[in-house]
């Protein structure tokens, strides 16, 4: 709980830090709060503060704290019980954001287009049993990894790819998959993809993946997992993709609406 209430306190000053305002006092703290359970910082189930510990830590009246506690509760987001003090209800579900699919797809191979491919390895192999689950097959099914790393024109390697394949018949060879992009030669294969689902991280770089790309071994790296779909709605690939952040930024732009 002390953990806890540093980091809003921390998150307090910094609103407080900024341009005057008139919102009234229970409502900044009761918006501190509400971010703090939305993002998932206050758990589903977890106890929250009592008034007092807010009133102290927060340097505000018993009033401002029951307040700012009773916002949460009108909006479900918190269940208060006389005796067992108050709980967290919202279930923090983290939301996919959702875009084309046909868009990303040809970025990915302009992408490809301008950049010096090497193929460090093309092997037909049984995966591991967390690839074997994600592509539905059993201990004895082979698929195709490809070991990969991509630099840009000026040859500074920034992106080290492992992609698992299922029902590849041909055209996975070491000369295809250096002199063009890897989804051209999954479409000649026969290859339809009709969604991607796709998970960004961060990762440390170990002593190999530092070599490749340049970096100190320990070294922070975006990491991104994308499952692909054929047209039956079953996995076909798997790519974990392991990005210098130096190198390549992943960029987004959103709207309001």
């Amino acid at each position: 709980m002390t953990d806890l209430l540093a980091s809003l306190k921390s998150e307090w000053e910094l609103a407080q830090g900024g341009p005057p305002t008139r919102v009234p006092l229970y409502h900044q703290l009761y918006s501190v709060l509400k971010a703090a359970i939305i993002d998932g910082t206050i758990a589903y189930d977890a106890q929250m503060p009592t008034e007092q510990q807010l009133a102290a830590t927060f340097d505000v009246s018993r009033i401002t704290a029951k307040r700012a506690m009773d916002d949460l509760a009108a909006e479900n987001l918190i269940a208060r019980f006389r005796g067992k003090g108050s709980h967290v209800t919202y279930r923090y579900k983290p939301q996919p954001v959702r875009a084309p699919l046909v868009a990303m797809l040809e970025d990915l191979i302009e992408m490809g287009k301008h950049s010096i491919i090497r193929v460090i390895s093309v092997e037909k192999v049984v995966p591991p049993a967390e690839i074997r689950e994600q592509l539905g097959l059993s201990d004895r099914d082979t698929v195709h990894k490809v070991v990969r790393v991509l630099s840009n024109e000026d040859g500074e390697p920034y992106a080290h790819y492992v992609s698992w394949t299922a029902g590849v018949t041909d055209g996975f060879t070491k000369k295809n998959l250096e002199s063009r992009a890897r989804l051209d030669v999954l479409r000649d294969c026969g290859f339809r993809l009709t969604r991607v689902d796709q998970v960004l991280s961060a990762e440390k770089a170990s002593t190999n993946i530092a070599h490749e790309l340049q970096v100190e071994p320990g070294e922070a790296l975006l990491s991104v997992r994308r499952n692909s779909y054929n047209e039956d709605g079953i996995v076909v690939d798997v790519l974990e993709c392991l990005y210098n952040p130096k190198r390549y930024q992943f960029a987004m732009v959103l709207g309001v609406d």
